[in-house]
């Protein structure tokens, strides 16, 4: 399992974003393909930010976590 590696402040705005584009897909009354990749979409970044993990950053190698980011290691400079 890899490592969380987004902070909290990217976490808060993932949860917010999925949030309401969840909101705003399922309240679609005739749901075409757009409207269910958005749902996909949302689901995605909502884990993303319930488990601190996105698995594009870790192919990226990339890391948001802060110094005193609780439970969010910052990437170390060791190879």
């Amino acid at each position: 399992m890899i490592e969380a590696n987004v902070g909290n402040v990217e976490r808060l705005v993932r949860l917010a974003l999925g949030i309401l584009m969840f909101s705003w897909a399922w309240s679609q009354s005739g749901m075409n393909a757009v409207d269910w990749f958005v749902l996909l979409v949302s689901i995605a970044l909502v884990l993303n930010g319930v488990f601190s993990r996105c698995y594009l950053w870790y192919v990226l190698e990339i890391n948001t976590c802060r110094d005193g980011d609780k439970n969010c290691q910052p990437q170390s400079s060791c190879p």
